[in-house]
């Protein structure tokens, strides 16, 4: 570990016009310009710097930006030997504060810009120890991994103990499950053919193209009209060579459904999508 200490916080409002050919696309949200609030954290070690982002689609990211750097004060100063040490006491301190609280707490735009400092926090503890982030993760002890969470929205349905059982049971056959995906990648699915906005032709030219890529399994976007939705999830199983399993997403709540036959050797891919979002640390 370091002992690097943040020196400041700089806040970037990053937009990229996907809404031109409604890449991402969905029922609620039908011409997105998928964007993001880009926190990076200076230290005063050389080269090292913690670099995160919360998502956006356009208008109002410059609002989570004035957001994120309303937290300056309260990351500036402090090294990351003490962050690590009890990420959960930072978190708490981000979204307590007695006064930035009142503009949430822990909901909406406040919420949003809490999340790419902490992602940020993430990303330079993974550079210090000289890993990738799901290694460090992976490498926590149980006790360790569970310190970092506050319990204080999910344990009545999840407390601590519980979620140290769980994590200590399942320790048995860990090294051999690192292994596995190290050697086959994690499963993986694709959005890039199933935005709402896409005419049938270029479904099927996506789909196509994402098969040829080795990908098993299609998130399709639903929920403008359902007599619609049924055809354009039918799309997969017409394209040549499909084995796709199609998840639906959207309003109404995500179902999934099974189109054609699945190959279990496509369900492993080493490659993410570009198409997954995440919001305050949780899936959109």
């Amino acid at each position: 570990m370091t002992s690097a200490r943040i020196v400041a916080l700089e806040a970037r409002d990053i937009r990229f016009p996907t809404s031109r050919f409604l890449d991402g696309s969905d029922a609620m949200h039908p011409d997105p310009d998928y964007s993001a609030a880009y926190v990076v954290l200076r230290t005063d070690t050389p080269g090292l710097e913690g670099h995160g982002l919360t998502f956006t689609i356009g208008r109002g990211t410059e609002i989570c930006v004035a957001a994120a750097r309303a937290f300056e004060p309260m990351v500036a100063g402090r090294t990351l030997d003490g962050i690590s040490g009890d990420m959960r006491a930072f978190w708490r301190s981000l979204v307590n504060d007695s006064r930035l609280r009142w503009l949430g707490p822990e909901k909406g735009v406040i919420h949003l810009a809490a999340a790419a400092v902490v992602n940020a926090v993430w990303d330079m503890w993974a550079k210090a120890e000289g890993k990738p982030l799901w290694k460090l993760l992976v490498d926590l002890s149980p006790d360790q991994l569970v310190s970092c969470v506050d319990f204080s929205y999910i344990d009545d349905a999840l407390s601590e103990p519980e979620a140290l059982e769980l994590l200590r049971a399942a320790g048995a056959g860990r090294d051999e499950r690192e292994r596995q995906l190290r050697d086959d990648g994690y499963p993986a699915y694709t959005t890039s053919a199933g935005w709402l906005g896409y005419d049938d032709a270029k479904v099927q030219e996506l789909i196509a193209r994402a098969l040829a890529d080795g990908f098993g399994d299609l998130k399709m976007k639903v929920g403008r009209d359902l007599e619609d939705d049924a055809r354009r999830a039918g799309l997969s199983s017409g394209t040549p060579g499909s084995a796709a399993r199609s998840r639906r997403s959207g309003s109404p709540p995500a179902s999934t459904s099974r189109t054609g036959s699945s190959s279990s050797s496509s369900s492993r891919q080493r490659r993410s999508t570009s198409a997954s979002s995440t919001r305050a640390g949780s899936a959109a």
